[in-house]
């Protein structure tokens, strides 16, 4: 009989900030977060007209918490010092593998994307959003091969996440746990040394076989 693993539960910011079923709409009004942007027109547009643009805000926000928390967790261990040194010591003999315990460290992301708003052709203004996220990573251990890190083994990951639109929280999570797998790959091999180039080799004295010591 072959088995599967089940799988894996969601990990996009969405999903951890506000759940599966909760959307923006709401909030976004609630706060009155869209109500200076649309005042020069109040008058001109109707109130379906003005949902209307409500709604189309709160799912371009929303399209940007499809952000995955692992993939942020992933670009973050990217700059890890000893992961960096663990690569250069695989990159400096191709094949070698290298499996390394990291203490507990913090990642953190921040994200302010804007929106300009338009009616008419008239642009009314930019929604200003900022995305804070705080990752507290513990009992993680890396995979580095090739000088990529190519897989990560348990560990145990909090979160602190919050949303903000025009300077108003909309949403807010604080200590949220982040399942990891008990072992699970990143999306194909992640260079850890993509910014450092190769230090270069000493030429080698023709009919010695020895290097120059430069």
């Amino acid at each position: 009989m072959t088995t599967t693993a089940p799988p894996m539960p969601p990990t996009t910011v969405r999903s951890f900030l506000l759940g599966p079923e909760e959307g923006l709409d709401g909030p976004l009004r609630a706060h009155g977060t869209t109500g200076p942007l649309l005042a020069p027109v109040r008058g001109r547009t109707t109130r379906a007209a003005d949902r209307a643009v409500e709604h189309e805000l709160a799912t371009v926000v929303d399209d940007f918490l499809g952000l995955d928390l692992l993939d942020l967790a992933t670009g973050g261990w990217r700059g890890h010092s000893a992961l960096k040194a663990a690569a250069r010591r695989t990159r400096d003999l191709p094949g070698s593998e290298e499996v390394v315990a990291l203490a507990r460290h913090r990642i953190t992301s921040t994200h302010r994307p804007t929106v300009d708003v338009y009616v008419d052709g008239a642009k009314l203004g930019t929604l200003e959003v900022e995305l804070g996220l705080v990752l507290w990573v513990s009992g993680l251990v890396c995979v580095v091969r090739d000088a990529c890190l190519t897989g990560v083994r348990s560990g145990d990951c909090a979160v602190d996440a919050s949303l903000a639109v025009q300077g108003a929280t909309l949403a807010e999570r604080k200590g949220g746990r982040l399942d990891l797998p008990g072992l699970f790959a990143p999306r194909g091999p992640v260079p850890l040394l993509r910014d450092e180039p190769r230090p270069q080799q000493a030429p080698t004295v023709p009919g010695t076989g020895f290097r120059d010591q430069w």
